[in-house]
């Protein structure tokens, strides 16, 4: 097994490919930012590794939980508005900003659980040991 993930192996990274896809290009500054530590630098950084079949677990995660914290429901960082506006071919249909922003929470979310879980969970390596022991 390979140590790398590609979008044929994981098609839910692939659909959060796609549907990051839908935005506005990385030179659009007024969505992505500016410089070297704008919100497109670090979308770019990970999306170049995982195209480039280089991407890892780590990979991965970094790129879900940045669209969990840049691109996802009530983030404080990219507005609903923007994304509405920014997405390719919709026109600025306001439940096309929404759903796109459900869909891409919700990617996000199961990529980050399924390469995050075991390390979140810690010193817990079983999965609900924690409820063996309760009263």
């Amino acid at each position: 097994m390979s140590d790398f993930i590609t979008l044929d192996d994981d098609s839910d990274l692939a659909h959060l490919i796609d549907l990051i896809d839908m935005l506005a290009g990385p030179e659009v500054t007024s969505l992505w930012g500016e410089g070297e530590h704008s919100v497109g630098s670090k979308f770019a950084y990970r999306i170049k590794t995982i195209l480039s079949g280089q991407g890892r677990v780590q990979d991965v995660d970094y790129l879900a939980v940045y669209v969990l914290k840049y691109l996802g429901k009530g983030n404080t960082y990219i507005s609903e508005d923007l994304i509405t506006k920014s997405l390719r071919g919709v026109g600025g249909l306001p439940a096309a900003g929404h759903a796109w922003v459900e869909d891409a929470t919700r990617t996000a979310w199961i990529l980050a659980t399924r390469y995050s879980l075991p390390q979140w969970r810690g010193y817990r390596g079983t999965p609900g040991q924690n409820w063996l022991s309760a009263p």
